[in-house]
């Protein structure tokens, strides 16, 4: 209810003390009164103001209450204390938002005001197969994205496919050098060659299509070798993603930004700015002029561009395409890497504040107590697949979220399969199916939810789970401002939580009773209904049985 007041409050000091009076609710406390007398919120916007308009706490507030009043939510609304209002709400407020729960989409609202944001994620090198820390980028930015898009934003979203460079030319030279192998003949690898299973298994495959290739030229061999297996996990990482539930907008590609002429493009209009220069044979960005700590190579002194290069013409691209924001989502070791790319987009005339990065913290998986060691490099880091066959995609999406981004995050093998309330995701959903119980047993014996009386839901626990429900379109909103999407499972949990404290203490369905009971089963029908719309915004099922 703290934001509905909020809300009402807002309307108030608006009307009264003009916009500059709003900017004092970030600031203002609205809290529960530790004595129930003093009715179920407070706040102290009063005093803040009184610096604002220049006026005593005590008559700030008063005027406040005066208008507020008016409102039908608030049953009454009180000074206190030279200045605190005092909220005690009323039932027809619980009564109304619990129809709105119930036969409204009340969690869908226009925060974003239509704004255009390109939000791209994931884009992992297609040098193998995407492993549990791309997971858990996948699922913030897809999450993300459909609260965002539920909260009045018009989001698009991006994979950028890694497709051009130095790792492409590893991979197929890893490839290569395996199907030699695979052919009888002895090889000698790099230090850097990708080494895991999947490379004698990409090789395996080429082989059956190209079976000259280990007699090829090496420089040729090596180019067949990279196209084939970038093509090849490409498609194998769409499909990752697809059992993962996330889906893109668009599939971009570094390499068409060289076939396109795009990074000489934006490097020779970098350079008509005189932004660019060059020193030992190599070209340079002058990055330092807008807070980078040093100037960055473009081109090397052998010809060839660096990543830093194509990160520019990919940016560029994207603000040409005309969006309002882009958010980029990175893993955490990109930390130092921002600095640079907001520079260039300074230089390229656009404010670095339309760039935002999300960084996402490591995943540490364990199981019987041990963490399972990964190291992609060494080729024994542990697929994405894996776990998702492991403990199933509702357990990888949920579990995912349960901490924030930039935090690490200790995945337990073992608590994701517990049929047990410990386990977060069984709870969520055990509560969804809970409740669908509960509904078709009550319709066995001629029960209906009805909105007819709901004024007798009066208890603690019946409004603090109206309350609940209807704190979800406020929930989604700080999900979306914040870009913390984590925020959706605490709240799904703490509802299921407020669930179960309402049923151990309540009986639904009482034969004795049925006007409560049927205002009971639409209480019943809308946490239902609440619990189903947020697992769905996770991609979460909801099972009816369990």
């Amino acid at each position: 209810m703290k934001e509905l007041v909020k809300e009402k409050v807002a309307e108030v000091i608006s009307e009264v003390y003009g916009d500059d009076g709003v900017e004092v609710l970030e600031r203002a406390s609205f809290e529960k009164p530790k004595k129930k007398e003093f009715g179920d919120l407070a706040t102290n916007v009063a005093f803040l103001l009184a610096k604002v308009v220049r006026q005593s706490p005590g008559t700030i507030a008063q005027e406040l209450v005066r208008k507020l009043s008016a409102f039908p939510e608030f049953e009454k609304v009180e000074v206190a204390g030279g200045g605190f209002i005092n909220f005690t709400f009323s039932q027809e407020l619980f009564s109304r938002i619990l129809r709105e729960v119930v036969e409204e989409k009340f969690y869908i609202c226009d925060v974003g005001r239509g704004k255009r944001v390109l939000l791209e994620y994931v884009s992992a090198n297609p040098t193998g197969p995407l492993h549990v820390g791309h997971g858990r980028g996948a699922v913030v930015g897809d999450v993300l994205s459909r609260v965002m898009k539920l909260t009045g934003y018009r989001v698009e979203r991006e994979f950028y496919i890694n497709d051009a460079g130095r790792q492409i030319y590893l991979l197929g030279l890893s490839i290569y050098l395996r199907a030699k192998e695979l052919a009888g003949k002895e090889v000698e690898f790099p230090e850097d060659a990708y080494r895991g299973d999947y490379i004698v298994e990409v090789a395996r495959e080429l082989l059956k299509v190209k079976p000259e290739l280990p007699e090829l030229p090496e420089d040729e061999a090596v180019k067949v070798a990279a196209e084939f297996g970038k093509e090849l996990l490409l498609k194998e990482i769409q499909e990752d993603l697809k059992k993962l539930r996330v889906e893109f907008d668009s599939w971009f590609s570094e390499k068409s930004l060289y076939e396109r002429g795009k990074v000489e493009e934006v490097l020779k209009l970098l350079k008509e700015k005189g932004l660019i220069y060059e020193k030992e044979g190599a070209l340079w960005l002058k990055t330092t002029l807008f807070g980078d700590d040093k100037d960055r190579v473009v081109r090397r002194s052998n010809g060839e561009y660096t990543y830093f290069a194509s990160d520019i013409a990919y940016h560029w691209d994207k603000i040409k395409r005309g969006y309002d924001r882009a958010i980029d989502i990175w893993g955490a070791d990109h930390h130092g890497y921002i600095p640079r790319v907001k520079a260039a987009i300074e230089a390229l005339g656009k404010s670095p504040d339309w760039l935002e990065v999300i960084l996402i913290q490591l995943v540490k998986l364990f199981k019987g107590g041990q963490e399972l060691k990964m190291s992609k490099r060494k080729g024994d880091f542990i697929p994405l697949r894996w776990l998702m066959e492991e403990v199933g995609v509702d357990a990888v999406r949920f579990f995912f979220l349960l901490k924030r981004h930039d935090t690490p995050l200790d995945f337990d093998i073992d608590l994701a399969l517990s049929q047990k309330s410990e386990n977060p995701v069984y709870y969520v959903q055990y509560a969804h199916a809970r409740l669908c119980s509960v509904l078709d047993k009550a319709r066995e014996e001629g029960f209906r939810p009805s909105p007819e009386n709901l004024n007798l839901l009066s208890s603690p626990e019946e409004r603090e789970l109206i309350s609940n429900c209807y704190l979800l379109r406020y929930e989604l909103q700080a999900v979306a401002r914040k870009r913390e999407p984590h925020r959706l499972t605490y709240y799904l949990i703490e509802l299921a939580s407020s669930l179960h404290r309402f049923y151990n203490k309540h009986r639904v369905v009482n034969r004795d009773e049925r006007e409560l009971t049927e205002a009971r089963l639409y209480l019943v029908e809308g946490v239902r209904r609440t619990l189903e719309v947020g697992l769905g915004i996770l991609n979460v099922s909801a099972p009816r049985r369990m």
